[in-house]
């Protein structure tokens, strides 16, 4: 625990209370970069109309690009905190039948795509391979054929090298909150911990533990191309270019086709 407070303890779900200053916590990220390369990918490959699924959109930075680019757009998040932040940004028209409470674990068709997205490591909270192979295989079924699936993971060099004891604290508004990242490299997961307080009231500290599963390349590459049916890999990527992705990489995109 990184302080000692004798002021109760409140544990809430994931996102709960990060979700109101999740933007400023990703500030150091390049939407706009990361829209670019995943938008030249799809728009070579997608098929029938432009329509697009995204798979954990969080607070919509992603979305709000592709509606801005006339897209049809639908976001799937577990968190509603999260979407409510999303909603923020998204117009109007598209919040009620657009924005969904959702489990990408959960089998579960919202529509036909010609393209599904999940960013930003959230595919790393499958803890296990079987729930991986879940969310891969039902976010392949959400595809119309020849459309495409982009999902990137944070690697295990990621982790070990620039999250391994990693403190801060930091205040947003009327947020305080101290974050603790740790890495156990004896099962290659990532543990993020949060402890919030409210300035309007400081007697109650909240707490979220997010954990995270790391996987080499191999082993994703293995669950595509050996478990999965109807599919294939156009591309694995290092971060936001083309170079090839390999364990040195800090992020990896894979690009796959359903066929």
């Amino acid at each position: 625990m990184p302080f000692h407070s004798e002021q109760p303890i409140k544990q809430v779900d994931n996102y709960k209370m990060v979700a109101a200053f999740y933007d400023y916590l990703m500030r150091h990220v390049n939407y706009q970069r990361w829209y670019k390369f995943v938008s030249a990918i799809v728009n070579k490959h997608h098929v029938g109309g432009a329509n697009i699924l995204e798979m954990a959109c969080g607070t919509g930075k992603m979305l709000e690009q592709f509606i801005r680019a006339g897209w049809m757009a639908v976001g799937v998040d577990k968190s509603a905190a999260m979407l409510d932040r999303a909603k923020r940004r998204i117009p109007m028209e598209f919040q009620e039948n657009n924005l969904i409470v959702g489990d990408m674990r959960d089998s579960r068709i919202y529509g036909e795509f010609s393209a599904v997205i999940c960013l930003y490591d959230s595919i790393n909270y499958c803890m296990t391979e079987e729930e991986l192979k879940k969310s891969l295989q039902n976010m392949l079924d959400n595809l119309l054929a020849g459309g495409v699936l982009i999902f990137d993971i944070c690697t295990i060099y990621n982790c070990s090298h620039n999250f391994r004891d990693y403190h801060e604290k930091e205040f947003y508004r009327d947020l305080d909150y101290t974050r603790e990242a740790y890495f156990n490299p004896a099962t290659n997961q990532q543990t993020n911990e949060f402890w919030i307080t409210e300035s309007e009231r400081e007697e109650i500290i909240y707490h979220e533990k997010h954990i995270q599963q790391m996987y080499r390349i191999s082993v994703v590459k293995k669950i595509i191309e050996e478990e999965i049916g109807s599919c294939k890999i156009l591309g694995i990527f290092e971060n936001y270019t083309r170079r090839v992705g390999s364990e040195k990489s800090e992020r990896v995109h894979f690009v796959v086709k359903k066929t």
